[in-house]
């Protein structure tokens, strides 16, 4: 997790999906999940604000991605990247975004936030666990684009959250 600590994520949110810092994340995140729960715990404890808010920007490049490829596979690897940042943000508030995004994202590609949370449920704390079912149980007003401000671009290939 030290190198998402690194100057190279500067501006992530903005740079062209896909990405090859998508890719090293994508690593990150494959190994995550398949460590077990006292390893997968390290990978967090590792983790300070910067480098949490480097997962939590991926989470909503991730709603992207899974908007283009009308896949569930990115929202997942998204979900889980938000789950870890969780207690590690600077101001939780930052995964409000890419919640939201990978929320609308489910419903555009035939899903729903509940279930990803539920696939994710057993690679993620707790207390991440609790904070993401938190988000399912909001009005859908209070979960929707608009409520964050975020809005689609484009379709296909150039869809975008943004």
């Amino acid at each position: 997790m030290a190198r998402l600590k690194g100057k190279r994520f500067d501006g992530y949110l903005r740079y062209g999906i896909p990405h090859e810092l998508d890719s090293e994340v994508d690593a990150m995140i494959q190994a995550y999940t398949e460590n077990s729960a006292s390893g997968r715990q390290r990978a967090i404890d590792d983790l300070n604000a910067r480098s949490a808010s480097v997962l939590s920007v991926y989470g909503q490049r991730m709603a992207s991605t899974a908007v283009r490829s009308r896949s569930i596979e990115p929202l997942v690897r998204g979900l889980i990247a938000v789950g870890m940042a969780e207690e590690r943000l600077g101001d939780p508030r930052e995964n409000l975004y890419p919640l939201v995004a990978i929320n609308d994202g489910a419903t555009l590609i035939g899903t729903s936030i509940r279930t990803l949370i539920s696939k994710v449920s057993d690679l993620l704390p707790p207390r991440a666990l609790e904070k993401l079912r938190e988000f399912d149980q909001r009005q859908e007003q209070d979960k929707s684009l608009e409520a964050m401000g975020l809005r689609r671009f484009g379709s296909g290939q150039n869809f975008l959250y943004s």
